[in-house]
């Protein structure tokens, strides 16, 4: 315990792209901010050394803005304060990243970092987390990889918690093994708006209990406090505070303790290194995000968006191809503007701060519109590049098929559409193994609008371009190889000899399903080849079983969480409220049918929160795989609610695992003290083993899900205890009080995708598992094959335990290929580049700079070195 000395502050304003303001006018204040912090800074440089006022940047996102239109002027004027040391530039693109971003948007995010440092010579070596209540593990290697060695939080505990110590210093590990020097600070409101420092009225009432809890805390082994101060009245998205300078030269000048001095967060670092403890704790783990459930919200655009991220993906890779072959049309800028997109959709500034209290208001559902409005055009530009790359892939192998011509209905459908003339279709498979696939052929469209759009992705039936053929639904099956495409014959149809029905029940080689007529669920999940039935119970509830959860109480959302922020934990949490679960009241299980060689089962139910909803179970002949498709025609509910899909299984004590944030991981074990347990957001797949066999899960639209029963707000951040060996999927909920979405409404699709096991999960199955069920392989129809019947661009050691992702590297010259190491072993992966003329290949950062090794080349082939759960980077660079 020692006497607080100084108190250091750091000035910024908190960016939320949204909540107070809508969100281009959001943008367009921050800029304005930067300006104004200027004008304080000449104005107060000859106050005395820490009342001069400063600056930090905390999001590159609405700064790239700014600089992009500013005068060389207000450059050069930047510039110079920032090397002052009073402007202070943060690596971070915006405040509210979560688990939900991938692995590549958190590389791209910090793209910026590159810029900043290359165009206009700033120093990047801080981050800053405001408000959100966690941040990515994978981010303490990303930053620690591209030189930015020190993070500080101001954690929010708003229907969250904190981890402890707080205030306090750790080292955190990433998954890799890279570090970074964390400050976990008080909430950012903290300084100007908890203790009023700047406030004279105020400061007096309520700093000294503040500083004298700290000095009696026996934890806290400073004598110093760092607080975040940001503006009184606009805490979020406010402008500098005019009135602070001149409040730290008064408070100085009298004399009164502590001192107080105004920094950077490139000062608070240095501040805080210089005084670090001997012991300060290492912590290695997932900083997971309470605020995750608001994704829940909005599950039909968020599944949009989840789409995206897969899409752009596959677009990235197969631009990287035609770079080898020196077609490709990829440019950074249309790629920065798409992904920007998809980053703003994923990012939790989600909708004004009236979402709730006003959900009917103008500005509220400006605010949601301009949020769907940016996943929407995310989804749309992806879309419009892939099907760029997929026809300019396409045009390297094969003919296009003859135009059709817009039927006024006076021509017969098939002299306006002719044939092609092809027996094939076209399928390209974006992961880099080799994959047995059954695709559907395309609807014709003769090249009708729209462009932007594959046919494969555009929905049947829709009459534009007049009278066309009405095209029969083809299924094809066949081998693709990893990193390239095959010609597939229509006339291979898939084989379905193993595909049975009954009443109720559809079967082939590796699983037997029974639908219980009562509750629409699994009544049997049985694994033909371990002699196990995994259909399990929960509190009654069985697999794939619908289950509405709602609150019976007046309070509503305040009987889980009441916001009060004069309290140190911002609210009282409830572990008691009145929860009600119902499950559907009217059930009809349709006859079993067998279509193009697919067994289906469709369910129909009515129940409480839905005005109805189907559910289509279905296996594919010799498929190890069971389909679960949920259609809910969503009920707009206003009052608190939830929608569980549950997945409890028939096994013994259960092991759970999932991919957090894209990494491989157990929750509380690669978890940090004080990261929420009541619900994970997975990337791609969640795992339940109990070590003699296992089932994978694979969640194609949403994130989230409660592990070993009903979690969802037992306020655990200290254990994992399941109840069962059960995952409780959780595709809808509007908890929230501000923010998100108050209701939501209409058709939502939310399906899963399971497989079962022998003995514990193997993390790298899992993970290519799971990205089978999502990563589509694109198919063309129309193709006049002029080339060989298959190819591959890239090939990948097959022994290799490591997902790999291509992209176009941000050099003309260059492809980029992120290597994922999916084991927490070190391993070699090879990798051999089949087309192009490759000259070299070099380890580099994260975002494409800095490079670290030269890898030998040898006949296109390169073998790279991976650490434990590593993402290495790879440039290729071409001849």
């Amino acid at each position: 315990m020692k006497p607080i000395k100084t108190i250091y502050l750091i000035n910024k304003s908190h960016t939320d792209i949204g909540f107070t303001d809508y969100q281009d006018i959001c943008f367009r204040q921050h800029g304005e901010f930067i300006d104004q912090a200027m004008d304080l800074m000449e104005e107060t440089h000859d106050y005395p050394d820490g009342a001069r006022f400063r600056w930090v940047c905390e999001a590159t996102g609405p700064l790239m803005r700014y600089l992009e239109k500013a005068s060389d002027k207000q450059i050069d004027r930047f510039r110079h304060w920032h090397d002052k040391g009073d402007m202070e530039v943060t690596a971070m693109m915006y405040p509210h990243f979560t688990q939900a971003f991938t692995i590549e948007q958190l590389a791209r995010s910090l793209y910026p970092v590159r810029e900043l440092r290359d165009r206009y010579g700033f120093k990047v070596d801080t981050a800053d987390q405001s408000d959100v209540t966690g941040v990515s593990w994978m981010f303490a290697d990303l930053l620690s990889e591209i030189g930015v060695d020190f993070l500080t939080m101001s954690i929010n505990e708003h229907r969250a918690l904190a981890p402890q110590p707080r205030p306090g210093a750790f080292w955190w590990e990433g998954p890799s093994g890279g570090r970074v020097l964390v400050w976990n600070g008080y909430h950012y409101l903290f300084a100007r708006s908890v203790v009023r420092i700047g406030d004279w009225r105020f400061v007096d009432r309520f700093l000294p209990k503040a500083i004298a809890d700290l000095e009696a805390n026996p934890a806290y082994p400073f004598d110093f406090l760092f607080a975040e101060s940001t503006h009184p009245t606009r805490v979020d998205n406010g402008p500098p505070d005019r009135r602070m300078p001149e409040f730290v030269k008064k408070w100085n000048e009298e004399g009164r303790t502590p001192r107080i001095e105004m920094v950077t967060a490139r000062d608070w670092k240095r501040i805080l290194r210089d005084n670090l403890p001997d012991d300060l704790p290492v912590l290695r783990g997932d900083w997971t995000d309470w605020w995750v459930n608001g994704y829940a919200s909005s599950a039909f655009e968020y599944g949009i968006n989840r789409a995206s991220h897969e899409l752009m993906s596959s677009t990235e890779t197969m631009e990287s191809w035609l770079r080898l072959k020196g077609k490709s049309t990829w440019t950074p800028e249309r790629a920065d503007y798409a992904h920007g997109q998809i980053i703003l959709g994923d990012e939790l500034a989600w909708g004004a701060y009236s979402a709730q209290a006003a959900p009917g208001s103008l500005f509220s559902r400006s605010q949601w519109n301009k949020k769907a409005n940016t996943i929407y055009t995310g989804a749309m530009e992806t879309h419009d590049m892939l099907a760029r790359a997929a026809n300019g892939l396409a045009d390297t192998v094969s003919d296009r098929g003859p135009e059709g011509v817009f039927n006024l209905s006076d021509l017969d459908p098939r002299e306006a559409y002719p044939e092609s003339g092809s027996d094939e279709v076209m399928v390209i498979n974006p992961l880099p193994w080799s994959r047995n696939v059954i695709v559907e052929e395309p609807e014709i469209r003769g090249n009708t609008a729209p462009d932007g759009m594959l046919d494969m992705f555009f929905p049947k039936g829709v009459p534009w371009g007049g009278e066309r053929p009405i095209t029969p639904i083809k299924r094809v099956e066949g081998e693709v190889p990893g990193f390239g495409y095959a010609f597939l014959k229509l006339a291979d149809k898939p084989a379905h000899d193993d595909i049975a029905t009954a009443p109720g029940v559809i079967e082939n080689a590796h699983y037997r399903l029974r639908i219980d007529e009562k509750t629409g669920a699994l009544a049997e999940l049985f694994d033909k080849d371990l002699q196990h039935d995994f259909a399990g119970e929960y509190r009654g509830w069985g697999v794939g079983e619908y289950v509405y959860e709602w609150i019976d109480s007046d309070k509503g959302r305040e009987s889980q969480f009441k916001l009060d922020f004069s309290r140190e934990d911002a609210g009282l949490r409830f572990t008691d409220a009145p929860y009600r679960y119902e499950t559907p009241t009217e059930v009809t299980v349709h006859e079993p049918e067998i279509y193009e060689g697919r067994a289906s089962i469709k369910v129909d139910i009515k129940a409480r929160g839905i005005v109805t909803a189907s559910c289509t179970y279905a296996l594919e002949p010799r498929r190890k795989v069971v389909e679960i498709d949920w259609l809910l025609d969503k009920e707009d509910v206003l009052d608190p609610e939830s929608v569980v899909i549950a997945f409890p299984f028939n096994m013994g004590s259960p092991e759970f695992r999932f991919d957090m944030g894209g990494v491989p991981s157990a929750p509380h074990a690669d978890q940090i003290p004080g990261a929420v347990r009541d619900y994970f957001p997975i990337q791609r797949w969640a795992s339940v083993s109990d070590g003699e066999r296992g089932v994978v899960l694979a969640s194609i639209e949403a994130p989230l899900v409660q592990l070993g029963g009903i979690t969802s707000t037992e306020w655990n951040r200290d254990h994992f205890d399941p109840e069962a060996p059960a995952i409780m999927a959780w595709p809808l909920n509007n908890h929230w009080e501000v923010n998100f979405k108050a209701s939501q409404e209409g058709e939502i699709p939310i399906r899963y995708r399971l497989t079962t096991h022998a003995g514990p999960t193997d993390d790298v199955m899992a993970s290519r598992f799971a990205a089978e069920q999502v990563v589509v392989p694109i198919v063309l129809r129309d193709r006049v094959r002029t080339g060989e019947a298959s190819g591959q661009y890239i090939a990948v050691d097959e022994a290799a335990a490591v997902l790999v992702n291509a992209k176009p590297g941000e050099s003309e010259d260059t492809i980029v290929l992120r290597i994922q190491n999916l084991q927490n072993e070190g391993q070699n992966a090879g990798v051999k580049i089949l087309a192009g003329s490759p000259r070299s290949a070099q380890r580099v950062s994260a975002i494409e700079t800095a490079p670290e090794a030269d890898l030998p080349l040898s006949d296109g082939r390169f073998e790279i070195a991976l650490k434990p759960l590593e993402i290495a980077t790879v440039a290729v660079r071409l001849g």
